[in-house]
């Protein structure tokens, strides 16, 4: 079929990532990684981020945070759930 993308020899690592969202230091250093693909996976990939780092607010992670590392993970936080809203939204 013309323009359907699995059958255009498209790979998945060409395809468009839309959650635009870099990782911050803090996931690079715990080796998350960012999922792309269908608009269903690239939700589920925010959603898990989200949580990750609210848990590693909550004291979940291994290492104390600083109240810097603290205020930019929360940073990091209100930009994946704008960015989940802008998915979700489309």
């Amino acid at each position: 079929m013309k323009g359907f993308s699995q059958h255009a020899g498209v790979s998945p690592v060409k395809q468009k990532n839309t959650t635009n969202v870099p990782l911050s230091e803090h996931e690079k250093k715990k080796g998350t990684s960012v999922i792309g693909g269908s608009t269903s996976e690239e939700i589920n990939d925010l959603e898990m981020r989200i949580e990750d780092l609210n848990s590693d607010l909550k004291g979940g992670g291994k290492e104390n945070l600083t109240i810097m590392q603290k205020g930019k993970i929360t940073t990091q936080i209100n930009k994946l759930k704008a960015q989940l809203e802008k998915i979700k939204n489309k």
